[in-house]
């Protein structure tokens, strides 16, 4: 298929053109007739139609389209069939943003769950050896433990899970460049090694965490809660637990919006709490994009049952959502509008991580990363990074 007059194979060499008769949101208001010139993989201007004296031969007509920001996912363990903990290499990843891009996330961070040491140094290994991750959508790796807490493991395996010593801080501050999140229990980590980590570029997340209030607020340098509410100590009447934390202290917190992991009812709470430190993540597997009943989880086998992926014993063991179908549940079952459910998808990931000054905008100087939708907030096409890499 074609957007305008230019072929999938044209556009994709196009050093420099222009998408016209956009609609898109700016600063919650929802703009119309708009034109984006991108040059390589960059936007070079953005504005009404009318504010541009000419545009370069290269058209495409977004057909008044909404045009978002390309979506941003801080927590994908796999999608497209594969999983990223069961096989670390350059053909997951591939495959994982092939599929990605199909649903809109142009960017996104590999997610290796609990699993022996060696499986850390390979993923660490894989992205050092990538040449240009950032084209491939890879912003750095997502390490979901193995510094988390047994009575919180969720679908984490038990024997895997260990302490975050000074010697394996040191080494992953050592590679900070390759490593953009670190989830870990508070209570399990010294403050000594929270503080190596926090003087690195790595996002301290706290997730799998059983910790009381007191316990996490006696530390410094978390930055971050992994998928909030699940795997983490309940706020109760007596005891305000991870979830009080956060709802207190506000740090950014990734949530799963795909209806099993959280009550629609307790997301818009968070909202309402959080903001914009609020942002969504799918903590999609295998079973992501595809029609697969059964996978291979780390070494487990889980199986999905609708919707649901799961142990034979009912644990749930990841997602088997895509990131534009999370958008769709905020808006139709959440009460969140539009502007703020694609928000949460691109600009509030990205603030999160501090990247915003590259990605989740459409604003002059920012990475060319869009995706059009339907009036259903059906992704019909993307650009990744300047190059058409999907039509629907």
């Amino acid at each position: 298929m074609e957007i305008g007059s230019q072929s999938t194979a044209q556009r994709k060499n196009i050093l420099r053109y222009a998408i016209e008769n956009a609609s898109l949101f700016q600063n919650g208001q929802r703009l119309d007739n708009q034109v984006i010139v991108i040059e390589g993989d960059t936007i070079v201007a953005i504005g009404d139609r009318s504010t541009f004296d000419s545009l370069p031969n290269d058209l495409i007509d977004a057909e008044h389209q909404l045009v978002s920001p390309g979506f941003i996912d801080l927590q994908l363990n796999g999608c497209g069939g594969v999983l990223f903990n069961t096989d670390i290499s350059l053909e997951t990843l591939n495959i994982m943003n092939a599929t990605n891009v199909q649903y809109g996330t142009t960017q996104y961070l590999p997610t290796l769950i609990t699993s022996q040491a060696d499986h850390m140094r390979q993923a660490i290994d894989l992205m050092a050896e990538l040449d240009s991750a950032d084209q491939q959508g890879v912003l750095g790796l997502h390490l979901e433990g193995p510094f988390i807490s047994v009575e919180r493991k969720g679908a984490h395996q038990e024997k895997y899970i260990r302490e975050l010593d000074m010697k394996t801080a040191q080494y992953l501050s050592d590679n900070q460049q390759y490593i953009k999140v670190l989830t870990v229990a508070p209570e399990n980590v010294d403050q000594t090694v929270l503080d190596l980590l926090t003087e690195s570029s790595i996002t301290v997340s706290m997730g799998h965490t059983d910790a009381s209030y007191e316990q996490i607020s006696a530390k410094t340098g978390i930055g971050m809660a992994t998928h909030l509410y699940n795997a983490m100590s309940p706020l109760t009447n007596r005891e305000p637990g991870a979830v009080g934390y956060v709802f207190n202290q506000k740090p950014y917190a990734g949530i799963i919006a795909d209806g099993i992991h959280v009550d629609y009812t307790s997301l818009k709470i968070a909202r309402e709490l959080l903001g914009d430190k609020l942002f969504l993540v799918t903590d999609a597997v295998a079973p992501a994009g595809t029609d697969l009943t059964h996978f291979d989880m780390a070494g487990l086998q889980a199986y999905v049952t609708e919707g649901k992926c799961h142990y034979e014993d009912g644990t749930i063991a990841g997602a088997a959502i895509t990131m534009s179908q999370s958008i769709r549940n905020l808006v139709k079952h959440a009460d969140v509008p539009i502007s703020e459910a694609l928000n949460m998808a691109s600009l509030y990931p990205a603030k999160s991580i501090g990247v915003d000054d590259q990605y989740g905008k459409l604003e002059k100087g920012y990475k060319a990363n869009l995706v059009f939708l339907d009036d259903e907030l059906n992704v019909k096409t993307t650009i990744q990074m300047g190059k058409h890499v999907y039509q629907n």
